[in-house]
């Protein structure tokens, strides 16, 4: 995944480096290095969201993005059939 796309209207090219530097620090902590890991996707998502709410620092966006895939992880590991809190 990538933020890096000069045709996106969404972002400005500055935006995009902001968030795939807070992603490639994420994926780097949680030692997910191949770009088609479902992992980087979710990653993606939750750095893209610390930004949508106003998020700019690319340490802060790293972490927030780190917890929630963390939370996922450990949410997962307690799923099972009819139980689904």
């Amino acid at each position: 995944m990538t933020f890096f796309d000069d045709d996106n209207p969404n972002y400005s090219k500055a935006d995009g480096e902001l968030m795939q530097q807070a992603l490639e620090e994420a994926a780097r902590k949680l030692r997910i290095e191949d770009d088609n890991d479902p992992e980087c996707k979710v990653l993606a998502r939750f750095v893209r969201a610390a930004f949508i709410i106003g998020n700019r620092d690319t340490k802060a966006m790293a972490s927030f993005a780190v917890d929630a895939v963390l939370v996922r992880r450990k949410a997962a590991q307690h799923v099972s059939l009819g139980n689904y809190r």
